[in-house]
């Protein structure tokens, strides 16, 4: 059923916002007057099997949402808006993704949702905007497993991330970085982009010189992955990509270091993000996840909020998180200003014509098919921190091989 708008004004405003970076502050912007604020709403795992991105994510909106309200707000027709940020826990379940979604739009009146992290959990929510008719902006769920879910095209649904192709492709460029013996072990859970990575590596690896000699499936919360480890070390691999949620990449770490299996270089994807280190001690050092910020990617202050969350969240994927995330909420207040309502329609219109934005995370511009994608990069872990290590214009440690966590 379709939302009724909480506000009507003239179209055709413009934003009025000074991009700040995360705790700064600045004085309320001249012209209009001050109106009603407009709730931004988060269905967010902030506990369960994702928990670790939820507290991440939230801080991020949370950054946005700061910043803007200090540079005045959102200039809507005329007239000023706080943005309020609503968060609700769906404790990594997709149905509670769905059911909070729906209570965000009809009892928190969301003009805007934001979105959570992964395809299980993106597109849920992307079905309820759909439903509902009310816009959906997310980022950190790679863009063809999310698209896949939907043959005929999200409506109200945007996102801002890396695609699975180049994405794949990545984890073959970085492994030039050393020598290999080319040989690839895949191991990847059955969920949404498991799935689809798997197939993808497999499609991609002889385009770049690399053999997939052995692929182990198994369900998510898989706890013992020792005859998948046993079989990956006989097949002679030098490389391994894993497609898993951070409590299996912990445990398929602590189990490839006990059963001795080294591979020259390797990837916990998906669940080699903030806090594995922190699981793994020194057994994480080495470990390469893919990246999707970088100062060069035509941000506006990207590198100041990126510097403020290290502090936190460290050298790494969990700053680049925060920039993401900040980034959604400056995607949602542009598409508000730009529609001079918060009418549904009007902002989805405005989304859609989203061209060249700069914003922390990089310039962004929606396709047809409501995606806007990022270049993606290769981090490693090294120590507490998680440098970009690939592509070399871009690096900025040396790239270290074998895997020195692995290492008996």
């Amino acid at each position: 059923m379709r939302r009724k708008s909480l506000l009507a004004f003239a179209a055709g405003a413009t934003l009025a916002l000074t991009l700040a970076a995360c705790g700064a502050s600045a004085s309320q912007s001249p012209g209009g007057a001050a109106g009603a604020p407009i709730v931004l709403g988060a269905s967010l795992p902030l506990t369960g099997q994702l928990g670790g991105f939820g507290p991440l994510i939230q801080s991020g909106y949370e950054q946005g949402v700061a910043a803007i309200n200090a540079a005045g707000g959102v200039n809507v027709g005329g007239s000023k808006h706080q943005l309020k940020l609503v968060v609700k826990d769906n404790k990594s379940d997709p149905q509670q993704v769905t059911a909070l979604s729906k209570s965000l739009i009809n009892d928190d009146g969301a003009a805007v949702l934001l979105g959570s992290v992964t395809p299980p959990l993106n597109i849920p929510l992307s079905v309820v905007a759909d439903l509902e008719q009310v816009p959906a902006v997310m980022s950190l769920a790679p863009t063809l497993a999310w698209m896949g879910a939907n043959k005929d095209g999200w409506k109200y649904a945007y996102d801002v991330f890396v695609d699975e192709t180049q994405q794949t492709a990545v984890n073959f460029q970085a492994s030039d970085l050393t020598t290999t013996n080319r040989k690839v072990a895949l191991f990847t859970d059955t969920e949404e982009d498991g799935k689809a990575m798997g197939a993808l590596w497999e499609s991609e690896a002889p385009k770049y010189g690399y053999t997939i000699v052995y692929r182990a499936q198994f369900p998510v919360g898989t706890t013992d992955f020792s005859q998948f480890i046993q079989k990956a070390k006989d097949s002679g691999a030098d490389v391994m990509i894993a497609q898993v949620i951070p409590p299996d990449a912990v445990a398929l770490w602590k189990q490839m270091k006990a059963l001795k299996y080294s591979p020259k270089v390797a990837f916990p994807e998906k669940g080699g993000g903030f806090g594995f280190d922190q699981a793994l001690g020194d057994v994480a050092e080495g470990a390469c996840v893919f990246g999707w910020w970088s100062p060069t990617n035509g941000n506006v202050g990207g590198q100041a909020v990126y510097d403020a969350a290290k502090a936190k969240y460290g050298d790494g994927l969990g700053a680049q998180g925060i920039v993401a995330t900040y980034a959604v909420v400056q995607i949602a207040a542009d598409a508000l200003s730009r529609a001079g309502s918060t009418d549904p329609t009007a902002v989805n219109k405005a989304l859609s014509q989203t061209k060249d934005l700069a914003t922390v995370l990089a310039k962004i511009t929606f396709g047809p098919d409501h995606r806007s994608v990022l270049q993606a990069t290769m981090t490693q872990w090294q120590r507490a921190a998680q440098p970009t290590v690939w592509p070399a214009d871009q690096a900025t440690t040396k790239f270290l091989a074998p895997v020195p966590g692995l290492v008996s």
